[in-house]
């Protein structure tokens, strides 16, 4: 219950910093004030239908060292974000990479995952959350030699997409560097090693 209270917390701060910097900015009396939020609410707060996704529900994509489960899509959040269950393998290791446009947050449930973030290392444990903002190299992995199990939280949207067109490559566009290459940059996914 904890944790869902804790990921409950870190969505609304995620949505309401979606909402705090969209806000114009103008100064005007408070009156003037009252009525812009009130027209800001109605132009700007999205219409969300809620979303209950129960353990055993989301697509799954199984790879070779993790399996992810998505369990909701950029659909069911207006495009905020992408909510994710990574189960890793004890073998599991991410390269360093970074993407431009999209945020990353990690929170581990089980496990100690190792976090390279720019020249700074960091071992996560189950309880810890790792935010990790555009434009910051970052690579990720299991250490220890047991399983580990982290939520993802991908803003805005759109990871679940590179899961569902990755999922119908073939060996040898895995083994195509140029192919990789525009691929994971159409999805900015730049890989740094």
């Amino acid at each position: 219950m904890a944790f869902l209270c804790r990921m409950l917390i870190i969505l609304i701060l995620l949505f309401l910093s979606v909402e705090i910097y969209t806000a114009p900015v103008k100064l005007t009396t408070f009156e003037e004030q009252k009525e812009t939020a009130n027209l800001q609410v109605t132009k700007n707060t999205p219409a969300i239908s809620h979303t209950v996704i129960k353990n055993g529900q989301g697509a799954v994509y199984e790879w070779q060292s993790d399996t992810i489960t998505v369990r909701l899509t950029g659909a069911q959040t207006q495009g905020l974000f992408t909510l994710t269950e990574d189960v890793m393998k004890p073998t599991f290791k991410l390269g360093l990479h970074l993407h431009r446009k999209h945020a990353e947050t990690f929170h581990i449930i089980e496990g100690d995952v190792e976090f390279r973030l720019g020249t700074e290392t960091h071992v996560a444990q189950a309880g810890t959350t790792i935010h990790v903002p555009s434009n910051t190299p970052h690579a990720v992995q299991v250490i220890n030699g047991k399983q580990a199990r982290m939520i993802m939280l991908y803003s805005p949207a759109g990871f679940e997409n590179f899961l569902k067109e990755m999922k119908t490559f073939t060996d040898e566009q895995f083994a195509d560097e140029i192919f990789m290459k525009a691929f994971n940059d159409k999805y900015d996914n730049i890989q740094l090693e």
